[in-house]
């Protein structure tokens, strides 16, 4: 495992309900995921999951447009357009500055599924055994991937929100892990959390990233607005180097600004769970890309869906190689 003090992090995380750590993935490791994230990029306007939510703020802003997402379905976008239309509270959540046609905040998931660095990544570098600590959970299994990126003179904001509600589980034992694949401060984008959120014991609302608007079917409470005077909470955030990752508690609120720089802020989000999670089809959350099959509410993660990551049958077994052969039809 990469050199962390353990114990440090471990506290950081318990009470501040995020860690930083340095130098915890290798240039290769990096690489390739840049190289995924490329390969995302080349494929939006055709793919079923890739989303530009610059161009989408823009649409939904402007009155009698219908939302074109070329072939990306996830997300009913002509209807979110109605409900934040609808929202007397919705505002745009931009950074200052003028329209940029340079800028893109693209978005893509699921990428462990077609893309072998994203699942070497998420299989089989340090973070599982990083997550189990931090959980202090007996195993880890992956629940999914998102990636993020926020080209130079992106002005769309991601808008605070808690992760917890989008995910169709139910436990306190999951993490989230930022992995930055640029180097991001304030002036491009850095993801920023509101210290000690994940001990208010509420559960919020999930919104659709460019505004707190809860989504279609959504039970739980709506996230104050933070963006309206974040000097009132206690907000935190670490420039980080690629590398360096973020790993924060499921329920710990967070958000992030434009990328009013110069230079590109790509990032991959690796979600994990842990020993007390189960499956529950919550209300409000959002679809999954590419399941194979629906677990049953109240089901433990034991699925293809979601493969168990840590810990290892052997020392150095590589769980993404053992998978990849797998989908070749090879049982070895």
């Amino acid at each position: 495992m990469a050199s962390i003090d353990l114990d440090t992090a471990l506290r950081d995380f318990e009470e501040d309900g995020v860690v930083c750590l340095r130098n915890v993935l290798t240039p290769d490791v990096v690489d390739a995921l840049r190289g995924a994230i490329a390969d995302q990029i080349a494929s939006k306007g055709d793919s079923v999951s890739g989303y530009d939510f610059e161009s989408i703020s823009d649409q939904v802003w402007r009155d009698n447009t219908h939302v074109s997402v070329g072939e990306a379905s996830r997300f009913d976008m002509d209807r979110l357009k109605r409900l934040v239309r609808a929202d007397i509270g919705a505002r745009p959540l931009l950074e200052d500055g003028e329209h940029s046609d340079q800028g893109m905040f693209f978005y893509d998931n699921a990428g462990w599924r077609s893309h072998a660095g994203i699942r070497q990544a998420a299989f089989d570098s340090d973070l599982p055994e990083i997550a189990a600590t931090l959980l202090r959970s007996s195993y880890i299994n992956f629940w999914e991937d998102t990636t993020f990126v926020k080209a130079p003179g992106t002005r769309q904001k991601t808008a605070f929100h808690q992760d917890y509600a989008y995910f169709q589980i139910r436990g306190t034992k999951c993490i989230i892990v930022w992995v930055p694949l640029d180097s991001v401060d304030l002036n491009n984008g850095v993801v920023r959390y509101v210290r000690g959120s994940h001990k208010w014991g509420r559960t919020f609302a999930p919104n659709m990233v460019i505004s707190q608007t809860p989504t279609t079917g959504a039970l739980d409470e709506k996230l104050p607005d933070i963006e309206a005077d974040e000097s009132s909470w206690d907000i935190i955030s670490f420039d980080v180097e690629p590398g360096d990752v973020l790993m924060h508690h499921v329920m710990t609120v967070h958000g992030s600004g434009g990328n009013m720089s110069n230079f590109n802020r790509r990032a991959i989000s690796l979600r994990y769970c842990g020993d007390d999670i189960e499956y529950y089809d919550r209300p409000g959350a959002i679809p999954q890309v590419g399941l194979t099959s629906k677990l049953p509410d109240g089901a433990r993660l034991y699925s293809r869906d979601y493969p168990l990551v840590w810990p290892k049958p052997w020392p150095n077994f590589k769980l993404s190689e053992a998978f990849e052969r797998t989908q070749a039809g090879d049982s070895r």
